[in-house]
């Protein structure tokens, strides 16, 4: 009989903490998502040359000096960017030998730095010109326009006029194009060289 007691007793012990167990209600709770919207900026430049003249430089000869001011603005809607400057002069045959039809006149602009020479891959006649110094870019801000790259081009003293009737219509064109790139966030180091290859091209 006591056995059956305790054995009852037990069952019921039982029971009970499964009847509780069973019933157990935890306070939880869920908190609402935290959703944050990132937008990408963008790199926005232009380029310009105000004191260039077509009809100035329609009708020039060998030696001469004409205006031409390639100028940078980092727009306004821009994040800050590291800028170069690339011009391509024309070649040809000047006084017997291949060169360069035009030079760029110098001091450049304040700030700029001609770097072609650490820059690979270029052809010839081909100058790349930084916004900084020779071992580290300098960051541009939104709505700053740079001090132009050069002021003047001089034709090659040297072209005589059987060369120049050579030239297709007589004329050769210089091409000049602005690249930038954000100034934030490059893993390659901020030296012309480093920041060009960055670039791309």
């Amino acid at each position: 009989m006591k056995k059956n007691k305790k054995l009852f007793v037990l069952v019921a012990l039982f029971l009970a903490v499964f009847a509780v167990g069973g019933t157990l209600a935890y306070l939880t709770d869920t908190s609402e998502s935290a959703t944050n919207t990132f937008k990408f900026g963008a790199v926005d430049i232009t380029l310009s040359e105000p004191s260039w003249n077509a009809t100035t430089a329609g009708d020039i000869v060998p030696g001469q000096s004409v205006a031409k001011d390639p100028t940078v603005k980092v727009e306004t809607d821009s994040k800050n960017a590291f800028v170069f400057v690339k011009v391509t002069i024309p070649r040809g045959t000047a006084g017997g030998n291949t060169a360069d039809l035009f030079t760029v006149n110098t001091p450049l602009g304040s700030g700029w730095t001609d770097v072609t020479s650490s820059i690979t891959g270029l052809q010839a006649g081909e100058y790349v010109y930084a916004y900084g110094t020779a071992s580290a870019m300098t960051s541009v801000a939104k709505n700053t326009t740079l001090p132009a790259v050069f002021s003047s081009v001089t034709a090659n003293a040297n072209l005589t006029e059987s060369e120049i009737a050579d030239l297709s219509n007589r004329s050769a064109d210089i091409v000049v194009n602005a690249y930038a790139i954000q100034a934030e966030g490059l893993t390659n180091g901020t030296t012309p060289s480093a920041v060009w290859t960055d670039l791309g091209l």
